[in-house]
């Protein structure tokens, strides 16, 4: 059963970060926004990471350690617009792509 309720957290904490990160890849943002979007994001992802650890899902922990470093809020990264839409899109794939599997791998 904890299994499962880790999966549902999962889910609503990819969901958000998912949403913002669209809103973040379509159109400009305040500054504020990508602050918080560098928060939740690494810590959405940090925590994908130990749970894909804690689920001995180990092919994951390497992307989502990635993705943890890549929207870190204390040492950000100076990418232009354009790579940040380009990390932005490869990281809703990558949320996209880890529902998909760990749905599957919950259900059999």
């Amino acid at each position: 059963m904890k299994a499962k309720s880790t999966i549902r957290l999962l889910y609503i904490a990819w969901l958000i970060a998912a949403v913002m990160l669209v809103f973040a890849a379509v159109e400009k943002q305040s500054d504020s926004f990508y602050t918080l979007l560098r928060w939740v994001c690494c810590a959405v992802f940090a925590y994908s990471g130990v749970t894909s650890f804690q689920m001995k899902r180990m092919p994951w922990l390497p992307i989502f350690a990635v993705l943890a470093i890549l929207f870190n809020p204390i040492f950000p990264l100076g990418l232009d617009r354009s790579l940040w839409i380009v990390a932005d899109c490869f990281s809703i794939g990558a949320v996209v792509i880890a529902a998909l599997v760990f749905r599957k791998d919950s259900r059999t």
